[in-house]
């Protein structure tokens, strides 16, 4: 539970909501709901896969999880 108003209880999901405005949202004019589930697949798609992460020594998140499980493969199964 977080307590309303009080975002440094979340810092994570706070920080990535102002880096989302600030990328994707920031000067769009966005008419439909369609048009905006768009944009945020598009960023999303970019954000996992293409942008490196420094919290992940400089990978994407699905290249860190793709070595993360082959790393782990004996745990996992």
């Amino acid at each position: 539970f977080i307590d309303p108003g009080s975002p440094w209880q979340n810092g994570f999901i706070e920080s990535f909501n102002a880096q989302f405005r600030r990328e994707q949202l920031s000067g769009e004019i966005i008419d439909t709901m369609a048009e905006a589930k768009y944009l945020a697949d598009e960023w999303k798609d970019i954000y996992n896969h293409e942008r490196p992460h420094g919290s992940l020594d400089g990978m994407t998140p699905s290249n860190y999880w793709n070595q993360w499980t082959a790393d782990h493969q004996s745990a996992i199964a």
